[in-house]
């Protein structure tokens, strides 16, 4: 099955903030990790909207305890597909696999679909911007429009 990747970052390059996967079935994960020093943007864009989901699909974990949290989420799935639309997005998921070092979440196979759209996709709703599961759950509404 296909999920739907966004991430909230601390500043380019910054360690992860907040992580969703929405499937193409509804089923959506939501991570968050505050950070203890944001940058100006992110504390003034980001913060504010950490926590402007779902309460029944968000959980507030350190940002290394996000592998245990995906696999719960995908072990089910014998092939998913993770698709996102900037490439550092895939870059956290990626290192949010990490367990330990030396050490990954275990998951039969993984596919990574990069998607280049021709502009921004405009947000749900836009008093949600800056929030990675309203924009997970933009990205499959996009893609399934295509």
């Amino acid at each position: 099955m296909r999920y739907f990747l966004d991430c909230e970052f601390n500043g380019f390059g910054g360690d992860v903030i907040s992580l969703a996967l929405v499937g193409e079935d509804g089923r959506e994960l939501y991570l968050v990790a505050p950070p203890t020093a944001p940058t100006d943007w992110v504390r003034d864009n980001v913060v504010p909207q950490l926590f402007n989901a779902p309460t029944n699909v968000t959980i507030e974990t350190p940002a290394n305890e996000f592998s245990l949290h995906i696999r719960g989420f995908l072990m089910d799935d014998p092939a998913p597909i993770i698709t996102a639309d900037w490439p550092e997005d895939i870059a956290h998921f990626c290192n949010a696999m990490i367990v330990t070092p030396g050490s990954v979440i275990c998951l039969p196979t993984l596919r990574f679909d990069l998607i280049a759209l021709d502009s921004p996709i405009p947000p749900l709703d836009s008093s949600k911007q800056h929030n990675a599961l309203w924009d997970a759950r933009s990205l499959r509404k996009q893609f399934a429009a295509d």
